[in-house]
């Protein structure tokens, strides 16, 4: 039997080779940096500061002044492999509403969905913050010529609690790189074994949708777990 979320990766599929692109945020520029993780609820030990490659887009690409749903894409080199953690802007009390942002530098970014570990079963939302002179507009093009370095602080919070500092990131450098040969970030793929995302129902539905992304342009899940790639994910 086909399973709804199995159906739910066609359109995925579908969208993605009809552009030759990601299904979102086709569009974004590269870093590399580092991560100060400063809060006992990561799992590694803190602080820590790990390697850090990321993507910063737009999801739809609005003419300057017009907002739109900002992407922050996190890849922490653990030892034990990498961490996506994907992040856009929202609407923070609420936790799982996406809100245009109208530039960088007042962008709010969460994870939309919560993350559990085996040591705290309390689902957590992970915010970003930016920190510092960032452009004022959502273009790509004026973030890629902006320059580094890039701060983000970095908060956990519960449903209902208060946003708690967590750490940092630094962006130190940015890596020239063409939107298809980015590399993809998938957060069901990518995650240590002490981390779940949550609520679990929707993972199936997430991963599909991913895959189907990168169906769609015939690259596979090895794809999300490499540097850079000959055709980018999700």
């Amino acid at each position: 039997m086909i399973s709804l979320h199995s159906v739910f990766s066609g359109p995925f599929r579908a969208a993605s080779a009809l552009r030759g692109a990601r299904v979102f945020h086709p569009h974004g520029v590269l870093f590399r940096g580092v991560a100060e993780l400063d809060s006992r609820w990561w799992p590694v030990p803190a602080p820590a500061r790990v390697p850090v490659t990321a993507r910063l887009s737009g999801a739809v690409g609005t003419p300057d002044g017009v907002p739109d749903i900002l992407g922050l894409a996190l890849r922490f080199s653990l030892d034990d492999g990498p961490w996506d953690i994907l992040l856009a802007t929202l609407h923070v009390p609420t936790r799982a509403v996406l809100l245009p942002a109208r530039g960088w530098s007042t962008a709010r970014y969460g994870s939309l969905m919560a993350y559990r570990t085996n040591v705290d079963l309390a689902p957590r939302w992970i915010f970003a913050f930016p920190e510092g002179d960032q452009p004022s507009s959502t273009s790509v093009l004026e973030l890629a010529r902006h320059g580094v370095p890039l701060l983000f602080s970095l908060h956990v919070a519960s449903a209902r609690g208060p946003l708690v500092p967590a750490g940092r990131v630094t962006l130190e450098s940015a890596v020239p790189a063409s939107d298809e040969a980015q590399p993809s970030f998938d957060p069901v793929l990518n995650h240590p074994a002490a981390v779940e995302l949550w609520p679990r129902w929707l993972v199936p539905f997430r991963r599909d949708a991913y895959r189907g992304s990168r169906s769609g342009r015939g690259a596979s899940d090895a794809s999300a777990r490499s540097g850079f790639l000959d055709t980018a994910g999700t």
